[in-house]
């Protein structure tokens, strides 16, 4: 009974696949028979009707009938195949032989592929077809004004051509041939070829017209304008050479021959009608005119800058020679209080060799002004580079001057200091003598004496002729530092004293009470009257803690108001 049941549903489940894969089949089948009927229903005779209206021969004749009989292939052949192949699709799927319908709809879906390629390109041949003689038809006439008036302008202006004017009538004459030649295709109906003929004629045209008004302007150029340029420009360099301009860097004879080879290449590409690249060719020449002008113009400038300037410099080059002496019998006399390091010394020599070199040079170019054998171009940048070497050597002479002032400078500002570092010693002694301190420990009676040494160095080291005063700034640094050293640790003396004797006061009034903290307070009292300030605090600060927690913070509450009091 199972076995029985399982083929039924087996059965079942095949009967299921096949009617999905039959109802797909057909859909498939439904969607190319309406593609079909699509393409049979487009307008191509439409599109013929508009080709029966042009002249139906020559190469219009052959398209048409190709279009025609390869219209005729799709609806007498290939669309009749398709209908058979459906026919045939459908009854593989009704026989369960899926595979061979799908192929079948492959099939089908190919060859209407390529109908539907076949169709649009028919199409699109007719409309380039049909455009082609309706464009042709306005665009000839537009060439044949443009003809007309490039005819009447090479008549009645043709003297301004020159020799090209023969080349340009001839290049007119095969534009005319040309006409002629599209007319006679397009009577033949071969509106294509007209069409290629046409484009053809119409950049020659353009390429003409464009002769003719370039050529008159092109040979204006290099008759008349070039030429008077050069003129000009050659008379300009023959009055500056007269007088006296070095000119023969520019090498104008060289570049006036290599224009005049170009003008004369630029004229005979003229005569042949051939414009390709004269007018770059041209600009070129009034580039290189322009640049010639530049290289002249400079000169002249160059001349008026180191006329001018050339005495300048000798003025600002002698004021800082007498300087410069000035600056080394101040040396010599600086040499008599104070010791100048030999670095300091060879800045002095460095300045005296640049200023010699630097008079040497200016020397040669006033010669070289007086000779006129060189260019003033040249001159000038001789001149602004002495200039430059000028300023710095100033600077540097300057910076030197300023070393020699800040030696007198730096030697009492010292001078100061050691007074203000002897106030500070005597302020020292003062505080420990007001604070009535029992007695100083033997670490900090060595601070003292070191402090004092230092100071007495330092007036020694001031004393000395000539005066060293690197050394001198060296010790004042060291004395400077031990001295502020030596008031911290005073003041910080001073309060320990006066706090461990207040912290001691306080703790009396547990001494009774409190054997350990007697006895604590007493080895305090022992530290302090052998000037063991720090530990003494120490020990006494810890011994009261033990006993009243924060009874240092009150203490120093209390001396702080005490401060404030006396203030």
């Amino acid at each position: 009974m199972e076995v029985v049941i399982g083929l039924i549903i087996l059965l079942f489940f095949i009967f299921g696949i096949g009617y999905i894969f039959r109802r797909n089949i057909y859909k498939e089948i439904d969607r190319l028979e309406a593609w079909k009927i699509e393409i049979m229903n487009k307008s191509i005779i439409d599109e013929f009707t508009k080709v029966k209206e042009l002249k139906m021969t020559g190469q219009t004749e052959k398209m048409f009938e190709r279009w025609r009989n390869d219209w005729d292939e799709i609806i007498t052949g290939q669309l009749p195949e398709v209908e058979e192949l459906l026919f045939e699709a459908e009854e593989y799927a009704d026989k369960y032989r899926f595979q061979k319908s799908k192929n079948t709809l492959l099939h089908i879906e190919s060859i209407l592929k390529e109908v539907e390629k076949q169709i649009d390109s028919i199409i699109e041949e007719i409309n380039e077809l049909v455009s082609s003689k309706q464009k042709n038809s306005v665009e000839s006439k537009e060439a044949k004004e443009q003809f007309k008036q490039l005819k009447k302008t090479l008549i009645t202006h043709g003297h301004v051509f020159g020799k090209a004017q023969k080349k340009l009538e001839g290049e007119l004459d095969e534009i005319a041939n040309s006409m002629k030649q599209f007319d006679e295709e397009t009577d033949s109906g071969n509106y294509l070829k007209a069409r290629d003929i046409l484009t053809e004629q119409k950049s020659q045209l353009n390429l003409l017209q464009m002769k003719l008004e370039n050529i008159p302007k092109l040979l204006s150029e290099i008759h008349s304008i070039i030429p008077g340029e050069l003129q000009e420009l050659q008379q300009g360099y023959k009055e500056m050479k007269e007088k006296g301009y070095f000119l023969s860097h520019i090498e104008l004879d060289q570049e006036l021959e290599r224009i005049h080879n170009s003008l004369t290449r630029y004229k005979d590409q003229l005569d042949q009608a051939n414009i390709d690249g004269v007018r770059a060719g041209l600009d070129e020449i009034h580039e290189t005119i322009e640049e010639l002008y530049d290289l002249l113009e400079k000169e002249v400038y160059a001349s008026q800058f180191v006329k001018t300037e050339i005495a300048t410099f000798g003025e600002k080059l002698n004021d800082l020679l007498v300087k410069k002496k000035e600056t080394k019998e101040e040396t010599d006399l600086v040499k008599q209080s104070y010791q100048l390091s030999e670095q300091d010394i060879e800045k002095l020599r460095e300045i005296d060799k640049r200023l010699n070199l630097l008079e040497k040079q200016y020397q040669q170019i006033v010669s070289e002004l007086e000779q006129s054998h060189i260019a003033h171009t040249v001159l000038k940048e001789e001149l602004e580079e002495l200039n430059r070497q000028l300023e710095e050597t100033k600077a540097q002479h300057e910076n030197y001057r300023q070393m020699l002032y800040t030696l007198r400078k730096d030697e009492l500002k010292a001078r100061e200091q050691v007074n203000d570092l002897k106030r500070v010693m005597q302020d020292i002694k003062r505080s420990i003598q007001k604070s009535n301190i029992p007695g100083l420990p033997v670490r900090f009676l060595e601070k003292v004496q070191a402090a004092q040494d230092s100071l007495d160095k330092i007036v020694l080291k001031l004393e000395e002729v000539p005066l060293n005063m690197s050394a001198v700034q060296q010790d004042l640094e060291d004395a400077v530092r031990v001295i502020e050293n030596l008031k911290d640790e005073t003041e910080e003396m001073i309060e320990q004293v006066y706090l461990v004797e207040k912290v001691i006061q306080y703790g009396n009034r547990y001494r009774s009470s409190h054997k350990l903290l007697a006895r604590k307070l007493n080895e305090a009292e022992e530290l302090f009257r052998n000037y063991e300030y720090g530990k003494s605090l120490e020990e006494a600060a810890a011994a009261i803690e033990e006993i009243e927690p924060g009874a240092i913070e009150k203490i120093q509450a209390i001396i702080t108001e005490e401060l404030k009091e006396k203030q």
